[in-house]
């Protein structure tokens, strides 16, 4: 039986008092000392929150960070599930409307990519402007539930343009380079084959990665405005010369992690001073 993300937003609500996070923002892979960075932090395990599946994954240590992030009220999912751990893709509803339920009202996510474009390498930083779903579900088949969003959506503007925009303003005032490019979400674990990166490029993908798309189309759903950020980890196959492996997403998304968090730092704190 589907778990209704009440359960876990009262929970929440409960130790918070009048704290009221605005923005959700889900940590990918390699990236999860960014939460180091919140003060006045409250925490709350994955496995203390019904209907959270707990992360299984190096690098993703699972669990829900609220404070500050500069100025700006957030909850930080340090750690993703993803659905190759066995998760259901319903899960996806609960954890992201568990957000929305506590006062969330834009989602900001990162991951760990594999690049499709020879000049975006490891360590580098890409702003996703749309996606391509490859995935063999979605989170949202099965009953609507008209509390949180209707039964057809729209997703023309999965990435939300003014977002979007801000993140390209900071990015250029801090001297980051910030690539853009379109998302192409697959299942996994394994990672893709050369016959595989040559029609995901034909399909215009350009960067590549297991998750992030069941949260944007929840999220989406529900009324939340999104922006994706990726820390590109490696080439794809038949790109490089180096073995593709989770050892190298962790070592490249680490390298990455000190230009996301001056970027995130930084954007949360305009976004405060400024909401678009």
């Amino acid at each position: 039986m589907q778990i209704h993300p009440s359960q876990s937003a009262n929970i929440i609500l409960s130790k918070i008092a009048e704290f009221k996070p605005k923005i959700g923002l889900i940590l990918g892979s390699g990236l999860s000392s960014l939460a180091n960075a919140i003060t006045q932090q409250i925490t709350f395990s994955y496995a203390d929150l019904p209907g959270f599946p707990v992360s299984t994954v190096a690098g993703h240590p699972g669990q829900l960070v609220l404070g500050y992030l500069g100025e700006m009220p957030v909850a930080c999912m340090q750690g993703r599930i993803h659905p190759y751990e066995g998760a259901p893709y319903s899960a996806f509803k609960t954890v992201i409307r568990t957000l929305k339920l506590i006062g969330c009202e834009i989602l900001i996510t990162t991951n760990a990519s594999g690049s499709l474009r020879e000049d975006v390498g490891p360590g580098q930083l890409m702003l996703i402007t749309d996606h391509i779903n490859l995935h063999p579900s979605n989170p949202l088949i099965g009953p609507n539930d008209e509390e949180f969003g209707p039964r057809f959506f729209a997703m023309d503007e999965a990435y939300d343009v003014k977002l979007r925009q801000r993140f390209r303003t900071v990015a250029h005032s801090l001297n980051i380079k910030l690539a853009e490019g379109v998302y192409l979400g697959i299942p996994g674990p394994n990672f893709e084959t050369h016959a595989e990166i040559r029609a995901f490029k034909i399909l215009g993908g350009e960067a590549v990665g297991m998750s992030t798309i069941p949260e944007v189309l929840v999220a989406r759903h529900c009324g939340m405005r999104v922006a994706a950020v990726a820390a590109i980890t490696n080439f794809a196959a038949g790109m490089g010369n180096e073995e593709i492996t989770h050892e190298h997403t962790l070592h490249y998304g680490k390298l990455a992690a000190t230009d996301m968090s001056r970027l995130m730092t930084s954007v949360l704190e305009s976004l405060h001073r400024d909401p678009c």
